[in-house]
């Protein structure tokens, strides 16, 4: 395997997911390696299958965003998945929406290790008010609001696993309520 695609798996955000035969590829050599006895190897191989499974989580991340409201246009989902050495691990997942004159960005982080420090956060509503945000339920999540004049902000831990964070600007209460309804949450601890 050559290392340049390596590290382009490691270190570049997702531009084509891999399909499975080049996983259970990296995983075979991975495995014939360790067996060889070639360990540093046998490591990058499995690094390497990792990092693609992790893309293929992005990709199906990605597909969870709300399409716009009437109105509104949306950019791409952009999708970004890391190996643990770089980005903090995990996989993440952005889309902006625009619509004359306001804005919003909504961005999902699932299993990176940073999302242990946003727990404590949630875990203590305290905190969370001493920081300017309101505690308040969606489809029975907890979330943490915080607004400004017209500049919104949306803090959601599910599952211990998948951090939900909405950012608009110039926008009503009632548009961004209805965008972080609109995600689908459930679908969000599913993979």
């Amino acid at each position: 395997m050559n290392m340049k695609w390596v590290l382009a798996g490691l270190l570049f955000p997702l531009a084509l997911q891999a399909d499975d035969t080049e996983i259970q590829q990296a995983i075979e050599e991975g495995r014939q390696a360790y067996q060889a006895g070639e360990l540093s190897r046998a490591a990058a191989q499995f690094d390497y299958a990792a990092t693609l499974i992790r893309q293929q989580q992005a990709g199906e991340l990605g597909a969870r965003f709300p399409e716009p409201l009437p109105g509104w246009q949306a950019d791409s989902v952009d999708t970004q998945a890391g190996s643990a050495a770089f980005f903090g691990g995990g996989i993440n997942a952005s889309r902006h929406y625009n619509k004359s004159g306001a804005s919003l960005d909504i961005t999902i982080t699932k299993d990176s290790p940073l999302l242990q420090t946003m727990a404590v956060l949630f875990s203590n509503p305290s905190m969370a008010a001493m920081g300017g945000y309101k505690v308040k339920r969606i489809r029975g999540h907890t979330a943490m609001v915080k607004e400004e004049g017209d500049n919104r902000e949306l803090q959601m831990l599910i599952a211990n696993t998948t951090l939900l964070q909405l950012s608009g600007r110039g926008m009503s209460e009632a548009e961004f309520s209805a965008y972080a309804e609109a995600v689908d949450i459930e679908a969000l601890t599913g993979f």
